[in-house]
């Protein structure tokens, strides 16, 4: 009856049966409407359904995985910086001032170290017999170097509703 309201006429009573006893029947359970008319009692029963969920954990496959560690031999050049020193004798024979001191030097990139000797006169005096003009340059050359290397690699393996997972990630992909 969709849109009319039904009238129940005055004389009926809808009440929860808590404590209260019907006619032949004893105290009646919470959840029961009891409809007293002048002439009969209706009991009508309600009742409710609850849905109940249990998880569990169960095996749906298994994976392994291998790891291989390989080694092989690799040659690669390698730039190798390196100096060579050329010294060079030049002689100076130069009398040294009173005082005065024949101290290593600086000139560009070369070293000048004097060598002092000293000589017997009459009068002892420092005179630089020579000195060594030392060199150095920065060179590099080309050598192979030879090394092991290892690189690892996985073998993964897979059973059960694994594999149905594995094969839908990979077309995925």
């Amino acid at each position: 009856m969709k849109g009319k309201k039904q009238n129940v006429k005055s004389q009926t009573t809808v009440s929860k049966a808590r404590a209260r006893t019907a006619p032949d029947a004893a105290t009646l359970p919470v959840g029961e409407i009891v409809i007293e008319r002048p002439d009969d009692v209706t009991v009508v029963q309600l009742r409710e359904e609850e849905l109940g969920v249990t998880k569990q954990w169960a095996e749906a496959g298994a994976v392994l995985i291998r790891k291989k560690v390989e080694t092989r031999t690799d040659t690669l050049p390698v730039e190798l910086g390196y100096e060579e020193v050329s010294v060079q004798r030049v002689p100076v024979n130069r009398m040294l001032a009173e005082g005065e001191s024949a101290e290593p030097r600086q000139e560009g990139d070369t070293l000048i170290v004097p060598v002092v000797e000293e000589e017997i006169v009459i009068t002892k005096r420092s005179v630089v017999r020579e000195e060594l003009h030392v060199t150095k340059r920065r060179l590099t050359r080309q050598r192979e170097v030879t090394g092991e290397v290892r690189r690892e690699h996985l073998d993964v393996e897979t059973t059960g509703k694994l594999e149905a997972l594995q094969d839908r990630t990979s077309t995925q992909a």
